[in-house]
């Protein structure tokens, strides 16, 4: 790839999150003019040590700097006015996760991208791990046949501590919603990714061990339109192993984890089997599949390299703001479908959700919450 570097920006330079974009900063095709944070002393403070100019009005940032991608860290419920900002300024986006707090702001920063005619692209990063990409491959090679069924189950035990250090986390003013929101973004986007958006959802959001406004712990039941079925399970209450995502389909088995894939086969398609057997009772052999990841690292860089070849050679954006969007509608569908009791289609009712949550950050729901 050339190494031209691109202006950059960052709105947001103070969040914790920074850490895991510094690597990315020293790629050639990225030059730092400045940064921005409403937290002067910490954005100051970055700023020194990278070395450029600091900004408290992101917008006179972009007006004077003039950059050609603007990096969004902020608390998410600032993400969509700050992107449409940075858009119209002219600017490439790249936001953290999740793009939005609500799907209706997504489509206006997709919306606003094409207008611009700019790449909107969403740091999914573990979209780029090795083990991610390979089920990806294998599922799209059809290595499990028609797919049957998903399981989902994610735990990321948090503290008490953990929401004090920042009083904006578990609220629907500060976030917009829970565990969905913040900590389950990165497992919903893989399931959407390797398997595609659901047609339906009915989901319970519940609070059980925080002291906190929104959800701590989520069960949902999928169904997607080729009639395959799935669970979803995330919680920040629940000790346990980080996560675990499980497909099963006529071909084969695959389980996805942090760091590995794992592939077993049929020796026969489910389907054939079922037609074709003369016994009543027995189920084909499950072979396992020796499956060798590629080099590569899931991490930020990986992101920055990505959007930086798109920008410059025209290459496919691995999470644009269309492939964003799907993981936010699933946890605003999850949120809708518990607090009213009822099965959600997708597409989700924007106006319909948009209004629920004013009642949930005014404190005015009556609807069931658990």
């Amino acid at each position: 790839m050339q190494s031209i570097p691109l202006r950059h920006v960052i709105v947001g330079v103070g969040a914790s999150v920074f850490t895991m974009h510094r690597p990315a900063l020293e790629l050639e095709t990225v030059d730092l003019v400045a940064v921005s944070d409403i937290d002067a002393e910490r954005g100051r403070q970055r700023a020194a040590e990278l070395g450029c100019p600091f900004y408290t009005d992101y917008r006179v940032m972009l007006t004077e700097t003039r950059p050609e991608v603007a990096v969004i860290m902020t608390p998410h419920p600032s993400h969509a006015s700050i992107a449409l900002d940075c858009l119209q300024a002219g600017c490439h986006v790249l936001v953290e996760k999740p793009m939005a707090v609500h799907v209706a702001e997504a489509d206006a920063m997709i919306a606003a991208a094409k207008q611009a005619n700019r790449l909107l692209a969403v740091v999914f990063q573990h979209r780029h791990h090795p083990a991610v990409r390979m089920a990806h491959r294998l599922i799209q090679q059809g290595a499990l046949g028609d797919i049957q069924h998903v399981d989902l189950i994610a735990t990321w035990l948090r503290t008490a501590v953990y929401y004090r250090l920042a009083p904006w986390r578990g609220t629907w003013i500060g976030e917009g919603g829970g565990v969905l929101l913040n900590q389950a973004a990165h497992h919903l986007d893989l399931l959407c990714h390797l398997v595609g958006m659901p047609g339906r959802v009915l989901a319970w959001t519940r609070t059980r061990l925080h002291q906190i406004e929104t959800e701590d712990t989520v069960q949902a039941m999928l169904e997607w339109e080729n009639g395959a079925m799935g669970s979803v399970h995330v919680s920040t209450a629940e000790a346990g192993q980080p996560g675990r995502l499980e497909i099963r389909g006529t071909g084969g088995y695959l389980q996805l984890t942090a760091e590995q894939v794992r592939l077993s086969r049929l020796e026969i398609d489910l389907r054939d089997h079922i037609a074709q057997s003369p016994h009543p009772f027995c189920s084909p052999s499950l072979q396992p599949v020796p499956v060798e990841l590629e080099p590569g690292t899931g991490d930020h860089v990986a992101v920055y390299r990505n959007l930086h070849q798109a920008i410059l050679q025209g290459t496919p954006v691995s999470a644009d703001g269309t492939e964003g969007r799907r993981s936010l509608e699933l946890a605003n569908a999850m949120i809708y479908s518990s607090h009213t009791q009822t099965a959600v289609e997708f597409p989700l009712d924007r106006q319909r959700y948009v209004a629920l949550l004013d009642e949930l950050k005014t404190g005015h729901t009556n609807r069931n919450t658990g």
